[in-house]
This record gives C-alpha cells, sequence and structure tokens, in this order.
C-alpha cells in the first residue's frame, strides 16, 4: 500500500527528484521518482526496477508518504 496525500496540478518543483504518485493522460497511475525533462512542462519518470519513461506529461503528483506490504 502507498500513502500519499497533498496532489499537486501542475507538479511543483519541490517534488523533483522524489517518490510520488503520478497521474498521467493515459489513465495510469504509477508510483516513480520525478525528474524534470529539458522539455518545458515533461517529466521523466524514474525506477529501480524498470527503465526510464522518458517525456511524459503528468496531470497531477503526489509525494509518497509511506509504504507498507499488503
Amino acid at each position: 500500500m502507498v500513502f500519499y496525500d497533498d496532489v499537486r496540478s501542475p507538479v511543483t518543483s519541490d517534488l523533483h527528484g522524489r517518490l510520488c504518485v503520478v497521474g498521467l493522460p493515459d489513465g495510469r497511475i504509477l508510483v516513480k521518482q520525478v525528474k524534470p525533462s529539458r522539455t518545458p512542462g515533461l517529466f521523466h519518470l524514474m525506477s529501480q526496477t524498470e527503465g526510464p519513461i522518458l517525456d511524459q506529461e503528468l496531470l497531477w503528483a503526489a509525494k509518497v508518504n509511506s509504504m507498507q506490504p499488503r
């Protein structure tokens, strides 16, 4: 389980480099580290276990407060 609050839309710079829950325009909701892209308004989504997802528009983001196994 992932716990988060304080959803930011648009994404704010204090979330850069942080582990966040993010909402994408295609309806996906992911847990990724958010990094700014060189293209304004787009972000790279980083993971320890998968390759990066580059140059993504984010509808919203919220910093992960804690994670807990089921």
